[in-house]
């Protein structure tokens, strides 16, 4: 319908027109890729040549600047004939229809649709073409052209004027729009629309925007009244840059679009050496201003520099020229003083400087590549070193495997933030650990894989380290220093402000009373204030700014408000008891309270306890302790309260009050109830003899509460009529104090949702802080348990307490550090006793051995236990640390093999896992829960898992397996159904936890190895505390922590499984010879010293084993060097046999495989790490060509790795896709994004790069 629209209009603009277009839009909105096929269905079946004549027409139609009607329209002004739209109506006015025309173009090729592009350029098929390509171009012309007669016309004046500033808006938002579809005409790219482009008069366009960008930047930059239209401006140039590097997507070296554009360049060189010139003067400024040099010129705490300094102090730093610190000095704004906010002054162009000089520097950088022994583009570029160089450090960088099968190039921006995270610690481990893995590992095939799951995983610790940054933390803490800065200088006048609020609403004391407490308590806080963390560290950093006279002034002016303090405080205690003295005895307050009271609130105000039930005062009304002491009578200050619990009772009760028919007690005397006028549900009688006011005051729309009190009057007498409206007019300003009551109870509980808003960003911080120092906290855990193990070195043994002193229950002297080191000998010695044994060996066994520190000073068992505390402290927050930095990289990583092996694999849809398998049956568990996945940013994984396997399998089946509910994927539904209210209760908190989830997280966070060391590191550090020499085992931290020690514990692990079946053998072996020397040789087996009681250590077989495992593998000839010599036996030679053979097979063979192991495995180990380095030294990780290649030109090997093919770019480069829109890709990044979604790398130039498919042309 939209086509045919337009087609129908014939070129004719009309009310029908703009709604069609917008319409267009709006469905076409997002690159609706559907919409976009039919639409191209139907141009291409129809061949509707009247769509595309309409679209040129309406073009032709589109207006653009007039300057002609501009000048009469100001005349007629200036003659007082002017109209009521006035001139800007007159000028361009149909420029929202030109937008909206040109946006549905650039929404029919929007993502990169190639066969949209080529058939906007020609309509094959049909009898008439027209090329809306050139169509855009030539109105871009007319456009450009009127722009540029305005830029004539105001050359001459100081300012452009309000009628001006509208008039190049227009035109600037227009020729933005302009700039966009063009960019989405070519990026792809379409090399047929780039070619109509470069042969039609867009150079033209461009030669005459860059002049007026030139010119424009330069007069605008000069006046701060007109930094919106120089903001505008740039990133109308910051548009068309990008369109300059579409038309260079996919282009080869030396090609024509790239000499054209130099040609251009060449052409427009006066106006791109002031462009360069303007963004260069604006880059360098705020480093300038940011050193040392400079803020010694800079006398004013505030910020503030005089234009004569800021001169002197450029003029210092030998960066700028004289014109060019004069023009800077006119693009300052000064205050009354002449002074300049130079920080303020810096920051105004830097953003826009940044953006816009940043794809410049692209644009030159592609250039040089492209067209490389260009004369004219070198001097281009040695203009533009200062702005390369700047750029340099964020400008990525990275090649590519084109679709047409060809090396291209993509530029990208890298932040410096990224840059310094790439440097942590943890990543760095991680890149350390993936090199060492897939070089060693894996084969060619899944190199790449592998690289793709790595960059994966550092992109998402790297945003667990942004998390985490302390400068994000420290900027913000500024942010809220000096937020909190205003906030003091604003508070003073503000309480002033509320003071006389309260004092012009009534006369009462009690207001009083309570706002002076109120003020006194926050006069506490504010002092107090004074000494929180945030503000010392404040004051701290302007300390430091402060040179040595200002330090001098402060201090003298410290002291001086110090004595003017003490003496204000001292004249606020007088004045306030002369205050309250006065006010009780002259104020006649009381006076006026005696005269307002009447009877009926006196017998009101009297308790009846024994009507309470009756009264609905049990236990269905609550009432508060102010309540209950006056017998529900509220005073004056808690009114508001009292009308909260009325109108909270009557909406959950229906408007009506249990108990409230009962019949009235003793306070009910002195009121008339027949006289009372009738209300449609009943008042209840106890509110209206607790607090006749509240009743009036509740506003509640069925009570006409303030008519019945006429009617009241009218019935009752004189008297009565003269005291109900006193008390009336004196109702009337408590209301506002009743509704300022409400009001100040929201800042209290906001106060409290403070206080743990601020409690919770305290933790998030001490986890931050912990993160951020793991690896230190692990260093300084290691270095307190050598600290430890010194202490240990003092320790000595003896058989009696130290001193004398006595020891109680475990043999342990009080205040002392000895240990019983046979504790368990006492009970021994008590069994021996009763079993018969003598004196004498009961007393050898039943002494006990004391350790005890030998120290001189006192300080050593101190110093022992405060470090043992300490390690313990700090082994703990380790796991704290590691819990808060690797276990989410730990969650993310098992989250996401199981989402992969769900889509691509079809793990538990078409295959299951093995019954021995524990990790693939431990993740079952998860995959119906709701909080699957959470870590892994893919959050529809569940549903492609759907679309993808549901009509073979069954969408009921599987998601029942996956735990998705088919009726939340149907969006009409969802829009039907109405949205409940979140309960925010403790039981729907506990409700809402994914149990299932968070078992089957512990599960992973109690299977990581790391994890389940650092809890073995924390309990050792405990049981620290019963035995001082367990802190013996952290030792052993060392090797994990040192590279070369831990490759030796790697040593022995690597070939763990044939060590382990080699230790078995052995034991066998052992048996076998156990066996025959317990049969055979028992009588050799004597190992007695003396001529006494034998002691034979093969009469039973367990000891026999046991002798030959501990004594005979250890001996270095065997079993025969422990054992009686046979000569001279009968077993003789059997003998000689069974030692010669033992010594053979266990010694030589079995212990020497064992030790081989080992140092083969060591050996192995030590080889491929260097094998590693001489991988990464010789050959290129991502395409494998090898150094010789390269070092044919100087450090050629070098450049090529860290420039072309930086396997940290590649990383940079997914990071940057991942966090940008998908619309938002440039035809090169689509295809790459396009490629990894389906984990497909053939992207990756795998024996090829642009160096070398371009050889000819390069060299």
């Amino acid at each position: 319908m939209v086509l045919q629209m337009i087609s129908a209009c014939k070129g004719e603009t009309g009310p029908m027109v703009t709604t069609t277009l917008k319409l267009g839009n709006s469905i076409l909105n997002g690159g609706n890729c559907e919409v976009q096929r039919k639409m191209l269905e139907y141009l291409r079946d129809k061949k509707d040549v009247g769509f595309f004549l309409s679209i040129q027409a309406l073009m032709q139609t589109c207006s653009v600047l007039d300057l002609n009607a501009f000048e009469r329209q100001n005349k007629a002004e200036g003659l007082g004939m002017v109209s009521e739209e006035g001139s800007n109506e007159k000028v361009m006015s149909d420029d929202e229809f030109t937008c909206d025309l040109f946006r549905f173009l650039q929404l029919l090729c929007e993502g990169h649709n190639n066969d949209f592009q080529n058939y906007l350029r020609t309509q094959t098929g049909s009898t008439t073409t027209i090329n809306i390509i050139i169509c855009t171009v030539d109105y871009l012309l007319r456009l450009q052209e009127s722009i540029s007669d305005f830029y004539w016309y105001y050359s001459g004046k100081d300012i452009i004027d309000d009628p001006g500033k509208k008039n190049f808006s227009k035109a600037i938002m227009v020729a933005k729009q302009i700039f966009n579809s063009l960019t989405e005409y070519i990026q792809g790219p379409c090399t047929g629309n780039q070619q109509s482009l470069n042969h039609s008069r867009l150079w033209d366009a461009i030669v005459g925007f860059l002049h007026v960008f030139a010119h424009m930047m330069m007069k605008l930059a000069q006046d701060s009244s007109q930094i919106g239209l120089l903001k505008e401006l740039l990133d109308l140039q910051k548009d068309m840059v990008v369109m300059l590097l579409s038309l260079l997507e996919g282009n080869v070296v030396n090609g024509t679009i790239a000499r054209q554009m130099v040609d251009m360049l060449v052409e427009s060189s006066s106006n791109v050496e002031m462009i360069l010139k303007f963004f260069d003067m604006f880059l360098k400024l705020k480093d300038i201003v940011a050193s040392d040099a400079f803020k010694d010129y800079v006398t004013d705490p505030r910020g503030l520099i005089s234009k004569k300094d800021f001169h002197k102090a450029m003029d210092s730093q030998k960066q700028y020229s004289s014109s060019e610190i004069q023009f800077l000095l006119s693009c300052s704004e000064a205050d009354e003083n002449d002074m300049i906010h130079y920080e303020e002054f810096a920051n105004r162009f830097q953003e826009p400087a940044k953006d816009i000089g940043f794809n410049i520097a692209v644009l030159l950088t592609n250039l040089s590549e492209h067209v490389p022994h260009d004369v004219r583009l070198q001097n281009f570029l040695a203009q533009a070193e200062s702005v390369l160089n700047y750029f340099r450090p964020f400008l990525g960088r990275i090649e590519i495997m084109g679709a047409s099968r060809k090396i291209e190039r993509i530029y990208f921006e890298i932040t410096e933030v990224n840059r310094k995270q790439w440097e942590m610690p943890q990543v760095r481990e991680s890149k350390q650990q993936f090199i060492f893995n897939v070089v060693n590992e894996g084969g060619e095939s899944e190199k790449m894989e592998m690289f793709v799951n790595f960059c994966e995983d550092t992109i998402f610790e790297m945003n667990i380290a942004s998390q985490i940054s302390e400068q994000e933390e420290e900027g913000k803490g500024e942010e809220d220093d000096e937020m909190d800065e205003v906030a003091v200088e604003g508070g003073p006048g503000g309480g002033d402000n509320g003071g006389g609020d309260e004092e012009s609403n009534g006369d009462e004391g009690q207001p009083e009373s309570s706002s002076a407490f109120a003020d006194f308590i926050n006069s506490l806080l504010s002092f107090f204030s004074i000494f929180t963390f945030r503000n010392l560290r404040r004051q701290y950093r302007r300390v430091r700014k402060m040179s040595f006279k200002e330090i001098v002034v402060a201090l003298s002016t410290f002291f001086w408000t110090i004595l003017m303090s003490i003496l204000h405080f001292i004249y606020s205690v007088c004045k306030g008891f002369f205050m309250i003295i006065w006010q009780t005895l002259f104020g006649g307050g009381l006076v006026e309270g005696a005269k307002n009271i009447t009877v009926t609130e006196i017998l009101a105000s009297m308790p009846d306890p024994t009507q309470d039930d009756v009264h609905g005062d049990g236990p269905g009304e609550m009432r508060t302790g102010e309540e209950q002491d006056t017998g529900g009578v509220t005073d004056t200050g808690d009114a508001g309260s009292g009308e909260e619990e009325e109108e909270d009772t009557q909406d959950k009760e229906g408007g009506r009050i249990p108990g409230m028919d009962a019949p009235g007690g003793l306070g009910d005397m002195g009121v008339e109830s027949p006289v009372e006028p009738p209300t449609p549900e009943g008042t209840p009688i106890t509110k209206r003899k607790v607090a006749p006011q509240e009743a009036e005051a509740s506003q509640k729309p069925p009570e006409p509460v303030p008519v019945a009190e006429p009617e009241k009057a009218d019935a009752e007498a004189a008297e009565k009529a003269e005291r109900e409206s006193q008390s009336k007019e004196e109702a009337r300003p408590e209301a506002p104090k009743k509704s300022a009551k409400k009001k100040e109870k929201r800042p209290k509980r906001e106060g409290g949702f403070q206080i743990w808003t601020e409690l919770e960003n305290q933790r998030i911080k001490f986890m931050n802080y912990l993160s951020r120092n793991f690896y230190n906290l692990r260093f300084l855990a290691l270095f307190l348990a050598f600290a430890l193990n010194f202490i240990l070195l003092f320790y000595k043994v003896s058989d009696s307490p130290r001193d004398g002193e006595e020891t109680e229950g475990s043999g342990a002297s009080e205040g002392s550090g000895f240990f019983e080191g046979s504790g368990f000998f006492e009970g021994s010695g008590e069994e021996a006793e009763g079993s018969g044994m003598n004196e004498g060996e009961e007393d050898e066994e039943d002494v006990p051995i004391y350790f005890y520190l030998e120290e001189s000073t006192g300080y050593m068992q101190p110093t022992l236990t405060f470090i043992a505390a300490l390690h313990t402290v700090i082994s703990f927050i380790c796991i704290i640390g590691y819990n808060c930095l690797k276990i989410p990289l730990v969650i993310f990583k098992r989250e996401k093999e199981l989402a992969r092996k769900l889509e691509f694999d079809g793990l538990f849809i078409t295959e299951q896992p093995e019954d021995d398998d524990i990790k693939g049956q431990w993740d079952r568990l998860v995959l119906n829960t709701p909080s699957f996945p959470n870590n892994y940013w893919d959050k529809f994984v569940k549903r492609k898992v759907l679309d993808k396997y549901g009509d073979i399998y069954g969408r009921e089946r599987i998601a029942e397996l996956l735990g998705v509910d088919l009726a939340s994927l149907d969006v009409s539904q969802q829009h039907e159904k109405k949205q409940e209210e979140p309960d925010i209760s403790v039981f729907a908190w506990t409700t809402t936890v994914d149990i299932k989830y968070q078992i089957w997280k512990f599960g992973v966070i109690f299977t990581d190895g790391t994890f389940l060391y650092l809890c073995w590191y924390t309990i050792m550090s405990l049981l620290g505390h019963y035995n001082n020499f367990f802190y013996a085992c952290h030792l052993l931290d060392i090797a994990m922590g040192v590279k070369t020690l831990r490759t030796i514990l790697s040593s022995v692990t690597h070939n763990g499984k044939q060590l382990m079946m080699t230790v078995g053998l052995l034991a066998v072996v052992v048996y076998l010879y156990t066996v025959i020397a317990f049969n055979f040789f028992r009588k050799f087996y004597n190992k007695s010293e003396d001529e006494g009681e034998p002691d034979m250590k093969c009469d039973d077989m367990m000891t026999c084993y046991l002798f030959h495992m501990y004594v005979g593998v250890r001996a270095g000839g065997g079993i025969g060097d422990e054992i009686e010599d046979p000569a001279g036996d009968e077993y003789e030679l059997y003998r000689v046999v069974f030692d010669i053979t033992f010594f053979f097979f266990v010694i030589v063979i079995l212990l020497a495989i064992i030790q081989g192991l080992i140092i083969d495995a060591f050996g192995e180990l030590r080889d491929q790490q260097e094998q590693v380095k001489e991988d990464m030294e010789t050959k290129c990780f991502i395409c494998g060509i090898g150094s010789d290649y390269f070092d044919t030109t100087p450090h050629g090997f070098e450049t090529h790795t860290l420039d072309e093919h930086n396997l940290a770019n590649y990383m940079f480069f997914l990071m940057y896709l991942i966090n940008k829109d998908e619309t938002e890709h440039t035809g090169q990044e689509s295809y790459v994004w396009k490629m990894y979604q389906e984990r497909c790398w053939d992207f990756y130039p795998a024996g090829d790069c642009f160096r070398k498919q371009y050889e000819d042309q390069l060299s």
